[in-house]
């Protein structure tokens, strides 16, 4: 047996079900009592992380240190909520455990009946430092554990033993590969992008808010931060309205086959993998060079 402290067994709990990758496609999205039933919805309440892993989905090396308002998520999930009934929400980053208002933040989305439960995907570094409060917050959490940095064997116990305490339920995943979805240019292909766009398991799996919008993929929203709205990927999402039309809209946007625009830039969820590893700084550099 390896005795290596990333390699942690996660076998699913009876009834669970086992993860799959890529996941298989679902787009059969069922209404019932006026809202459409999703696995899950996300928020990235902070851009920047405490690192800088090599093809990260979000973009994080890339863009500049932003934390969500508290109020603006809550006023999007109460749009949402009217029409959308995920079974989780989640709130992702960048490293969310960055956000000083991150309690707020989960209290504030458990106000609006978003989803029965509240989840943080964290890469749990910074784990040991949250407090009580934060704990009885949340519900769930999923703990990306890359090869380096390593989690202490301390750190890991006091999280099985916090999450024990208060009732969270965790999800340790092993990452020590990440999809390569980043172009090094964008492509032109209209045919090539639709086809990605209609394979592509995270439009299913990656449903998003953010600044009003709600987007069906995590991509458009960090690539508009990206180019610093020179190029303009709000129109790839679905503005969150408090009207009559909302429902049959977001419908209508779910179970579109038109690419988005961010398709372009973008290899798809089931792009090559290649082992995790930190970029140093001259990397990061080299690549916010190509950009705004």
């Amino acid at each position: 047996m390896s005795t290596s402290p990333n390699e942690i067994p996660n076998r699913p709990r009876a009834g669970e079900r086992q993860h799959v990758f890529p996941p298989p496609l679902d787009r059969d999205y069922r209404v019932e009592d006026g809202r459409v039933q999703t696995r899950s919805l996300e928020a990235h309440i902070v851009d920047h992380c405490n690192l800088t892993c090599a093809e990260c989905c979000s973009l994080s090396p890339l863009l500049p240190e932003w934390h969500a308002s508290p109020a603006s998520i809550e006023a999007d999930l109460r749009k949402a909520a009217k029409v959308l009934r995920p079974r989780m929400f989640k709130l992702v980053g960048g490293e969310p455990l960055l956000h000083p208002a991150l309690v707020e933040i989960v209290e504030r989305a458990r106000g609006t009946g978003i989803a029965p439960v509240i989840s943080v995907t964290t890469n749990g570094l910074k784990l040991g430092e949250m407090p009580d409060a934060f704990w009885q917050a949340v519900d769930a959490l999923t703990i990306s554990r890359y090869p380096k940095p390593a989690l202490s064997t301390d750190l890991v116990a006091h999280v099985e033993r916090q999450a024990e305490r208060f009732d969270v339920r965790l999800n340790w995943k092993v990452q020590d590969v990440f999809t390569t979805m980043n172009r090094a240019q964008p492509g032109t292909d209209r045919d090539e992008a639709r086809r990605l766009y209609h394979d592509c398991w995270i439009r299913e799996r990656c449903h998003m808010i953010r600044d009003g919008m709600f987007y069906t993929c995590t991509r458009p929203a960090h690539f508009h931060t990206l180019y610093k709205g020179e190029k303009d990927f709000q129109a790839d999402g679905l503005p969150l309205r408090d009207d009559a039309g909302m429902l049959d809209a977001m419908l209508a946007y779910l179970q579109r086959e038109t690419p988005l625009e961010a398709c372009l830039h973008c290899r798809g969820g089931s792009a090559p993998v290649a082992p995790h590893r930190i970029l140093k700084r001259i990397e990061v550099d080299t690549l916010k060079a190509r950009y705004p």
